[in-house]
């Protein structure tokens, strides 16, 4: 037993590790990401464009003055109604 190595794990080795393990784990993972894009997938169906009757704002927006006492107690009684 005497002719036998001990292996010393110093810091600098233990973050070289690490930073090799997670470097590997975030490759790993974006090949993972990248590959499903290769397949031949079907097209997904268009999705109808929303009712303009609903009632969309026109650009640009007009600007309304906030009473600040009429905005602080509807937030505050928002807040106590719903949580």
């Amino acid at each position: 037993m005497p002719n036998e190595k001990v292996k010393e794990l110093t810091r600098r080795k233990f973050l070289h590790g690490a930073g090799t393990s997670l470097a590997g784990l975030a490759l790993a993972g974006s090949v993972g990401l990248l590959l499903p894009g290769c397949t031949k997938q079907a097209t997904p169906a268009p999705v109808a464009a929303p009712d303009p009757v609903i009632g969309v704002p026109q650009w640009p927006l007009s600007y309304v003055k906030l009473d600040p006492a009429a905005a602080e107690k509807k937030a505050y009684d928002a807040y106590m109604k719903d949580g």
